[in-house]
């Protein structure tokens, strides 16, 4: 499992340049892991993740907020 913490040079919304907030953890079905850190508003932040069916789980702050096998909704109407 490949797990990349996004930087800031990646990120597009100023907010995320700011200390504090959330860290939210995206794991993809093919391995690799997304951290992103100093998220203001997670649940709007996890609505606006590309719709993808590689995303297979999230994670706020080190628990599971969403899981392909678990739950219902898709992760952008959490």
């Amino acid at each position: 499992m490949k797990v990349v913490k996004v930087e800031d040079q990646y990120r597009t919304n100023p907010l995320s340049h700011e200390p504090g907030g959330s860290e939210v953890t995206v794991y993809m079905d093919y391995g690799s892991v997304y951290v992103y850190d100093k998220i203001k508003n997670p649940t709007r932040y996890i609505g606006s993740l590309p719709k993808r069916d590689s995303i297979i789980r999230i994670d706020l702050d080190g628990r599971q907020v969403w899981d392909v096998n678990v739950d219902s909704k898709p992760f952008w109407e959490i």
